[in-house]
């Protein structure tokens, strides 16, 4: 059984579960007790016609498995009780093996030198004296296995990192390093589950002598970097719009975070272009570093691939294709609004004529971030067709003070047909995630196409239903968490209580060892 399940079945002791781990324990105990107390008996009657050597051992084997025995159920009930039980049940959290390994070394060194004081009738002092001498050869022996436990117990009380925590240890001058998971620390080694699902086992004087980054202190966040180096020929607030749109259209509070929200920043000048650094933060919990960037990597390619730019390679540095013709948009430009309607999942299939009536009909707009394109209520007579960047439809609720998400839209999206088709008021109230380039489709041009397109007609309905549906479900959703919100009641903790807890979840640090893997 696992640590953590321990925990669970364990932890708020639940009485006769409890004592499973207990029964054979108490059962040797129990053995060797009632020898010890019948033993003139039981050699009177079993082994009368014994030799002495074997009374004897009898004798002397009794005594010596009652002090292991009893050391054995004393060990077994402080780690039932106080660190699986009481210390568990206080930090949340399953305690590491280093404090019970300790203890159970403790308790047996202790038994020992009861067996050798009682039994065997040596003296107190002579075993101290002749223990110091023995410790010293020992100790030089196992001076680097000493070291590692000792270590291990400063890397406890110092609490630099704890099990679950993503890690970076620098291994030498030349910046090498090894990235992983923190699941296991033990009384000589640390082990770490590596971005490629690899185990990595360190001794800890090794640990104690490395420069380690800890990702997820002060704030159990984990931070990653991306660049991307992009030709000159792409202006920078083009760039940073693409980029940003591509990072920011996977946040979910979950995987990506909103907060510490992404951020792209243009870092340096490079001979192939110049180089863009996307940061995000992540949940390790939930997502793996490897796969977020996968995600992330895959997210920003397709933004950049829709808006007409031409990637070389899609790796952890993607350099873009020099000499390409699109790597400018020009609003004024019909080639680059026919590209643009091609990638439009409702507007690709239109026949050419069409599409260059389009073409003269489209407005193009420029949005700011946080800028609000148009508001729920307000009257609706044009459609929508997201050139760049990425958008928020937020819905404002009735039933209380708030507004909830309803979707992100990005590039290649077309939006706010419902108004043209049912002449109703907005339903939604649609803001700009990121720098954006809308282009404005009017009421005419929009039934005009779908007097003469039945297809056409028919992708419109699907998208308004679809869309009513969007906003419902964000409507309910809203309205469970407004229901739960107040009957959800805080413990209350005495200040005793929460000392002993803040304190025992800083000495033994989250032992969940599983988390999600790549």
């Amino acid at each position: 059984m696992s640590e953590e399940g321990r925990v669970r079945k364990f932890g708020n002791l639940p009485g006769a579960r409890s004592f499973g781990r207990l029964w054979v324990p108490i059962l040797v105990f129990l053995a060797f007790l009632t020898a010890l107390l019948s033993r003139e008996e039981l050699v009177e009657r079993f082994m009368s016609n014994a030799s002495l050597v074997a009374r004897n051992g009898f004798f002397y084997g009794v005594q010596i498995g009652m002090w292991l025995s009893a050391a054995f159920l004393v060990q077994r009930m402080i780690s039932v009780f106080l660190w699986d039980g009481l210390i568990a049940g206080i930090s949340g959290r399953p305690v590491p093996r280093l404090p019970k390994d300790v203890t159970a070394i403790l308790i047996f060194f202790f038994a020992t030198v009861g067996v050798l004081a009682s039994v065997f009738d040596q003296s107190v002092t002579g075993i101290w004296a002749t223990s110091g001498i023995v410790s010293v050869i020992i100790g030089f022996a196992l001076r680097n296995v000493i070291l590692d436990v000792f270590i291990g117990l400063a890397m406890h009380v110092e609490r630099s990192f704890q099990i679950g925590d993503w890690v970076m240890l620098h291994q030498n001058r030349l910046e090498t390093h090894i990235i992983g998971q923190i699941i296991e620390i033990n009384w000589r080694t640390t082990r770490l589950r590596t971005t490629s699902n690899n185990m990595v086992v360190i001794p800890n004087s090794r640990l104690g002598e490395t420069i380690l980054t800890n990702y997820m202190q002060p704030k159990p966040h984990f931070r990653i970097d991306l660049d991307f180096v992009i030709d000159y020929s792409i202006p920078p607030n083009r760039a940073i719009r693409l980029l940003e749109a591509g990072v920011k259209s996977l946040v979910d509070g979950e995987r990506i975070l909103d907060n510490p929200e992404p951020e792209i920043r243009l870092e340096e000048a490079t001979l192939n272009g110049q180089r863009y650094e996307v940061r995000y933060f992540i949940l390790p919990v939930n997502v793996s570093p490897n796969e977020s960037k996968h995600i992330v990597n895959k997210s920003i390619v397709e933004h950049l691939s829709r808006a007409g730019i031409t990637l070389s390679a899609a790796q952890r540095e993607v350099f873009v294709a020099q000499g390409n013709e699109r790597l400018r948009l020009n609003l004024d430009d019909k080639e680059d609004l026919r590209r643009i309607l091609a990638g439009s999942e409702l507007l690709q299939d239109l026949p050419e004529e069409q599409r260059d009536e389009l073409v003269g009909a489209m407005r193009p707009r420029e949005l700011m971030s946080g800028e609000v394109l148009y508001r729920q209520g307000a009257a609706g007579d044009s459609m929508y067709l997201l050139a760049e960047g990425l958008l928020t439809s937020f819905v404002n609720l009735a039933s209380f003070e708030g507004e909830a998400k309803v979707e992100q839209i990005e590039s290649g999206r077309h939006f706010g047909e419902d108004s043209i088709l049912t002449g109703k008021n907005r339903s939604s109230t649609m803001t700009a995630a990121t720098d954006c380039v809308v282009f404005e489709i009017p009421r005419e041009v929009v039934l005009d196409l779908a007097r003469k397109r039945g297809d056409f007609l028919a992708m419109l309905n699907r998208n308004v239903a679809l869309s009513a549906e969007r906003i419902h479900r964000s409507k309910m959703a809203a309205s469970k968490k407004k229901a739960v919100a107040p009957s959800q009641k805080k413990k209350r903790t005495s200040g005793v209580t929460k000392a002993i807890q803040t304190f025992f979840t800083d000495l033994f640090p989250n032992n969940e060892a599983e988390t999600q893997t790549d």
